[in-house]
């Protein structure tokens, strides 16, 4: 009988050291490859962690650089949107949600050209972080949808006043005094 009990607890550990490794072992991984370059292997990485340890603050960090590596590095926009919504889904209250949302309506309208879709992005953020740094940005955002940039920096035409002579006499008597 012990010899059954201890080939049972000897197999149990064998199986859970051959078990799924650890989130910081994936989280490890994922960002030397990131150094490196490597977008497929960090993917694969964050993607393990958000599959195989939900839930867990790594999983959050995770999802987030998922969505950035899709913006960033291989700037495939519409992959992109669809992470930085699915992280808004799982973690709506994570220090990087307003991030997300505002990269979700930022994308919409710089890079997609959606601007109904941007609309609704940027006002969902500024209903939900009035506050935010990014506010500003938002209004801004919202405020010249559609607009190209020549539009957004054409600065409206200044008549040109010159100042009245007697004027510049008096300024200059003024200094001299």
């Amino acid at each position: 009988m012990k010899a059954v009990v201890r080939t049972t607890i000897m197999f149990t550990i064998v199986l859970a050291s051959c078990g799924k490794p650890s989130a910081e072992e994936y989280m490890k991984k994922a960002e030397e490859a990131e150094k490196g370059g490597l977008w497929s292997l960090a993917l694969e990485n964050y993607q393990n962690i958000v599959k195989d340890h939900p839930g867990s603050v790594s999983a959050e960090i995770a999802a987030f650089n998922i969505a950035a590596i899709q913006h960033n590095s291989l700037q495939n926009f519409q992959v992109a949107v669809d992470a930085y919504k699915l992280f808004l889904e799982q973690y709506l209250d994570a220090r990087k949600a307003p991030t997300a949302m505002f990269l979700v309506g930022f994308l919409y309208h710089n890079e997609l050209k959606n601007l109904d879709s941007a609309k609704v992005f940027y006002q969902r953020f500024l209903a939900k972080y009035p506050d935010n740094e990014m506010a500003i940005s938002a209004q801004f955002e919202l405020q010249n949808l559609g607009k190209s940039p020549d539009e957004i920096l054409a600065k409206p035409a200044v008549a040109e006043t010159s100042t009245p002579k007697s004027e510049v006499k008096a300024s200059s008597k003024l200094k001299n005094n």
